[in-house]
């Protein structure tokens, strides 16, 4: 549950109101309490007097004796609960500068400096469960994306660089790797086509492929950069186990309600030395080596591990589904169907909530490993999205012969913020809306093309500035929010 501003402040409000009422019982019964004493003294004057005993000065002292330590104990009484009303006061005080207007005080340090062109670091306040936690975070993305619209600035106000001397084109010597006594030659050198290995048993070799016995590098790839990409290769095989590799998610949000539907698993990689390693660079050498297999699997158990602990809203329609992307090489290997089920008993999470998503280009090629594969885990009851992102009309006939439950592009295949929409992309979309299946649009950047996809009949929608990818600690707050 959600405690927001507006019930801090009522709790405030009603704890400040029982200290007052308190504080103001305590001082009642210390009033009547001197007003008793006082009472019994002129009592039992008066009883005197009528006994005739008025001239009896040591009695008339010790009564008003009675009378000044009564007044003496409610003066004390009343100093002491006025003190502690005011300690009181002041923690509450306090407590309402620590929680309301020290944070202001830090947004407003954050508008200016970045009001100033200045990057700023996530607040802790971020953290929060209010609307300071919200407006912390929208600071923090406004931060980033502004961060990354003057780097892109500076870039291209930047001169380009003088063109590199005309080079010969280079040999290089992959090194080769022996395998059941076969020498093979790496893949990840990008000259190297891309051939799907075999798994060889026993003492059966594993067959080359047929490529020239060296690697003739364009100009354009320096011998460097090509050993880099062999090291990268090597240094991938082992990324897992040594924790170099974590998961994260980017919320997907509904554009009818701005809910949170689900989130994307993104596969992150930092390198030891090299540091950040981009997904681009480092996804399209597995696929090559077939390493994508093995981590496709380490990523579909950790994300159905962290979706499972994910809250539910009790009906399909309110929980939270994960998107997994998955490629043409996984669904080539017929292991993936048993990965799946194991991931979801270690798991336990309904089978349902799973979004595979595969790109367009494993429907092209008609080829019926993928169709038997699909049909599979269909029939588990995964749900099978399709990435159109660089698709085009053309690609609508796979949809037909291949049914999908959700269809996934990117944001300049539907138009920009001023509402231009080319006829291939707005095809997409009808196709979509006519099927009957869930469109996303993924990499919205700016607020004001909500609106346009909205227009355009798009369900779903995934970018910086809904979210940046999170851990799946912020994904639980952000559902319970």
């Amino acid at each position: 549950m959600r405690f927001g501003l507006q019930a801090r402040f009522i709790a405030t409000m009603l704890l400040v109101g029982m200290i007052a009422i308190i504080a103001a019982l305590a001082i009642h019964n210390q009033v009547q309490t001197r007003d008793q004493v006082v009472s019994e003294a002129m009592q039992d004057l008066l009883n005197r007097a009528n006994a005739q005993q008025a001239n009896d000065e040591q009695q008339q002292g010790a009564i008003t004796a009675r009378i000044e330590a009564a007044d003496h104990r409610y003066a004390v009484e009343l100093t002491l609960t006025l003190v502690v009303l005011g300690v009181i006061l002041a923690g509450v005080a306090l407590l309402v500068s620590q929680m309301l207007l020290q944070p202001i005080r830090r947004l407003a340090e954050v508008a200016r400096r970045i009001e100033a062109g200045d990057e700023v670091t996530p607040l802790p306040d971020s953290q929060r469960d209010d609307e300071i936690g919200d407006l912390a975070c929208a600071f923090g993305t406004l931060s980033d994306a502004l961060g990354a619209m003057r780097r892109r600035m500076d870039h291209d106000a930047a001169p380009p660089p003088p063109p590199p001397p005309a080079q010969p084109r280079v040999s290089v010597q992959p090194r080769p790797v022996a395998a059941s006594g076969t020498m093979v030659l790496p893949s990840a050198v990008p000259a190297v086509p891309a051939v799907p290995a075999k798994p060889a048993t026993g003492k059966q070799a594993i067959t080359p492929p047929p490529v020239a016995p060296a690697i003739t590098t364009p100009a354009k790839i320096s011998p460097r950069e090509a050993e880099r990409l062999v090291r990268l290769e090597d240094d991938l095989r082992e990324a897992w186990q040594r924790d170099e590799m974590k998961v994260v998610y980017q919320p997907i949000h509904s554009l009818a309600d701005g809910s949170m539907r689900g989130a994307e698993a993104l596969l992150r990689w930092q390198h030891r030395s090299d540091g950040q390693i981009s997904p681009s660079e480092f996804i399209p050498i597995a696929e090559r080596s077939d390493l994508i297999v093995a981590l496709g699997r380490h990523v579909l158990v950790q994300a159905c591990s962290d979706a499972s602990l994910w809250p539910s809203g009790g009906t399909p329609e309110t929980t939270p589904f994960l998107s997994v992307n998955v490629s043409a090489r996984q669904l080539r290997d017929p292991q993936l169907f048993e990965a799946v089920v194991d991931a979801l008993r270690r798991s336990g999470m309904a089978a349902s909530r799973l979004h595979l998503e595969m790109p367009v280009a494993t429907l092209r090629d008609d080829d019926h490993a993928i169709e038997a594969m699909i049909e599979q885990l269909r029939g588990l009851g995964v749900q099978i999205w399709l990435d159109a992102t660089g698709a085009d009309a053309a690609d609508q006939s796979h949809w037909l012969k291949s049914p999908v439950n959700g269809v996934k592009v990117g944001r300049s295949r539907i138009g920009d913020a001023n509402g231009a929409t080319a006829a291939g992309e707005a095809s997409i979309v009808a196709t979509a809306r006519a099927l009957r299946i869930v469109a996303v649009v993924v990499g919205v950047e700016e607020l004001a093309e909500l609106n346009v996809l909205r227009e355009q009949g798009c369900d779903l929608a995934q970018g910086y500035v809904l979210c940046k990818p999170v851990g799946t600690a912020e994904i639980g707050r952000r559902l319970l929010a």
